[in-house]
Formats: structure tokens, sequence, C-alpha cells
């Protein structure tokens, strides 16, 4: 049986605490990434901008925002992933 990274349950494959690497897709925005950073600050505070890395798709009409952060249970995450899929102005999360 696998185990989703993602399911809503207190088991999980990752060992706590650990740095943990997100990944969110937009439109190339700096409001877009300004969105990222703050949901992942909310659950997250010890991040900073220095944690994130910007790539752009070959049009640069879109951006992947990736953040590491200091994780220190699977609640954390879920909060981020679940703030993040909320929003409309992100398309993917992984």
């Amino acid at each position: 049986m696998t185990k989703d990274l993602h399911a809503p349950d207190s088991e999980s494959l990752i060992e706590f605490p650990c740095d943990y690497r997100l990944k969110a897709m937009g439109h190339n925005t700096e409001a877009f990434i300004d969105l990222v950073f703050e949901v992942t600050k909310k659950y997250a505070p010890g991040v900073t901008r220095e944690h994130i890395e910007i790539k752009d798709s070959k049009g640069k009409k879109f951006i992947s925002v990736n953040i590491t952060f200091y994780a220190t249970c699977i609640e954390q995450i879920h909060g981020i992933y679940g703030d993040l899929k909320k929003h409309p102005e992100v398309l993917m999360t992984l």
C-alpha cells in the first residue's frame, strides 16, 4: 500500500522535523510570488525570501515558485497546500 504525502491523516512517509521543498505554479507575476511566500510564511514563520527559487516556463508566461522551509509536522504541510489549492491564482502544486 502506498501513502499519498498529502493525505489528511497522521501517518507520513516524511520524517519530521526536516527541510521541505514545495512547488506552486502560476502566472509570472510578482503578486503570485508574494502569494506563495505569504501562505508559506503563515505556517512556517521562519521562512525568508532567500528560501525562494523561481523558474520560468519556456514562454515566460508561467513560473514555478519553489520554497524550502523547515517543516515540523504533516499538518503544517497540509495547511500550506490546502491554502494554496484554494487560491484561484495557483494553477498547480507539487
